[in-house]
């Protein structure tokens, strides 16, 4: 993500255990901080109205028309993040940063547009099948929009370089949201779903206001340029597909299990597969760490070594340029099987508390079943991410897209022939796609790696 190395480089070069604990703070907020708070709020929201005695039937509709909403909001950031992160990394390296703030704005209009088609279709089938109030589908609609946009905004938060105001935007959005349901709902007397939605409507308007103002004031006024970043999609197609291929190999398990699979349940328009998902969302919260520990370590080391070799690919002599290529090599190496193997540890002693404790988390067996492969599933598809980071660094986007693509075409595959064979096979596609991408990516590193010389003077 743009700006996110070099920014922890600075802070850890301080070397001191403040500078230390904001570093991790800083990779925290950039890398996981919204999928966090997305996640702990449906956490919180869900036992919110369990406590308020809501019915089964209306906390289920909630948590499926949330979780569509959030992967749409998902899904349209995947689609443009990988071409914006590098739009943004090559404004700051020509020192063009109003047009960092230009583009934002453009970004946010595009975006907007695409996510108000999308909802709008959902707000229409709402409508058509339950005659929804005017009220509900326009929160449904605003929410569907600022969802898409808090997304996006995780590029250009990347590239601040003021963590605490990051942090203070965060804090704030999910404070007003409980503070606006307690409004809505006690003092005005609005049902309790309602309430909801428009409190996370006025919460993370709050929080996008913040974050926009914020990257503003650091990258200054706009320039005129709003929509120049358009051009990077004609120009580096392949980012594209690699990040989306990579976002929905995530989740395409889900989307096909919907609709295809023995569990799915159905509330109005929404088809989800509770259990199923239940054991995603807790893997996806157990491998979390593995972005921070990528960012904080992984990077920032890789980092002097990348400068140390393009300098010499740049003015030394061959011996030299070998040299810094195989310190290169090694750094990556060490440092992805230091990845590899701290998350590992990281998932299975997590996986083992979770199967101990599940009774206290509200899991069943079913549940439980599956999260302990999905959870490894998980963990494979995040390290094939890792190496693909590198591929980027070295401006193979050919091989960084081969990587994702493969993981999300046996998942898809999978899933499709899992969903005929029964629940106790659906996990099985994520662990063998993640596995696939992560062996063909690595191989596709090491090859790279090999001849990086002759790529990056002849790229």
């Amino acid at each position: 993500m743009a700006g996110i190395g070099f920014e922890l480089r600075r802070i850890f070069g301080k070397k001191t255990l403040v500078a230390n604990t904001f570093g991790v703070i800083y990779a925290s907020l950039t890398t996981v901080g919204p999928s966090i708070v997305f996640l702990m709020l449906l956490f919180s929201l869900r036992q919110m109205m369990f406590n308020f005695g809501i019915g089964e039937i209306d906390s289920m509709f909630f948590t499926f028309s949330f979780t569509y909403i959030f992967l749409l909001a998902i899904l349209n950031s995947a689609f443009q993040n990988g071409v914006l992160s590098r739009y943004l990394s090559d404004k700051i390296f020509e020192q063009k940063e109003d047009d960092i703030s230009a583009s934002m704005f453009g970004m946010l209009t595009v975006s907007s547009v695409v996510a108000s088609i999308q909802v709008t279709v959902l707000c229409v089938l709402m409508y058509q099948k339950d005659q929804f109030s005017l009220l509900f589908l326009v929160a449904y609609y605003l929410l569907g929009i600022l969802a898409t946009a808090s997304y996006n905004l995780i590029t250009y938060i990347s590239a601040l370089k003021e963590y605490k105001k990051v942090t203070l935007a965060y804090f704030m959005g999910v404070l007003i949201i409980f503070m606006a349901l307690f409004v809505f709902h006690k003092s005005l007397n609005l049902p309790l779903i309602l309430a909801t939605y428009w409190a996370l409507v006025v919460g993370f308007f709050v929080m996008n206001v913040m974050l926009i103002m914020f990257s503003v004031k650091a990258f200054g006024n706009p320039s005129e340029h709003y929509f120049e970043f358009l051009m990077y999609f004609k120009k580096h197609p392949l980012l594209i597909i690699s990040s989306f291929a990579w976002i929905l190999g995530f989740y395409v398990s889900n989307i096909i299990y919907w609709f295809l699979s023995d569990m799915k349940e159905t509330v109005s328009i929404f088809s989800t597969a509770p259990n199923y998902d239940l054991a995603i969302f807790i893997s996806i919260f157990i491998n979390l760490s593995g972005m921070i520990i990528f960012e904080v370590k992984t990077e920032t080391r890789f980092y002097d070594k990348y400068i140390a070799y393009l300098s010499a690919l740049n003015s030394g002599i061959y011996k030299v340029i070998e040299r810094e290529r195989v310190s290169l090599q090694n750094t990556i190496n060490i440092q992805l099987f230091f990845v590899y193997e701290v998350q590992l540890i990281i998932t299975v002693i997590l996986i083992f508390l979770v199967n101990i404790f599940y009774p206290y988390l509200g899991v069943n067996s079913q549940v439980l079943n599956m999260f302990l492969l999905t959870g490894l599933g998980l963990y494979t598809a995040f390290c094939m991410y890792f190496t693909t980071v590198f591929l980027y660094y070295f401006d193979d986007h050919i091989s960084a897209c081969i990587g994702p693509s493969v993981f999300f075409g046996v998942v898809v595959i999978g899933a499709l022939i899992c969903s005929r064979i029964g629940a106790p096979y659906y996990p099985i596609p994520l662990l063998i796609g993640g596995i696939s991408g992560w062996i063909v990516s690595f191989i596709l590193l090491r090859k790279r790696m090999k001849n990086l010389n002759a790529y990056l003077l002849c790229h």
